[in-house]
C-alpha cells in the first residue's frame, strides 16, 4: 500500500500528480505515484481518490547532476 497522509501540521503547496510530473521534467504521472509509494515523496490524499504532492518536495527531488551534468 502506498504512503499517504491525510493531514499535516504545516501549510503546503500541494499540486496534482500530473502537475508534479510536468515539473519533474515531463515524467509520466505514474512515475510520480511510484515515487510516493517508494517514500521519495509524501502523498496527501484529498478526497476518496485524489492524491497530491508538495511542490517543494518535487523540486528538491529533481536537481542537477553537478558540474556539467551527464555525458
Amino acid at each position: 500500500m502506498s504512503k499517504r497522509h491525510s493531514s499535516s501540521g504545516e501549510r503546503k503547496n500541494l499540486i496534482s500528480l500530473r502537475s508534479a510530473a510536468e515539473l519533474a521534467g515531463g515524467v509520466h504521472p505514474g512515475t510520480v505515484r511510484r515515487w510516493v509509494e517508494a517514500g521519495l515523496l509524501d502523498g496527501f490524499q484529498v478526497g476518496p481518490r485524489l492524491i497530491k504532492v508538495d511542490r517543494s518536495q518535487v523540486l528538491a527531488l529533481v536537481r542537477p547532476l553537478g558540474d556539467g551534468g551527464a555525458a
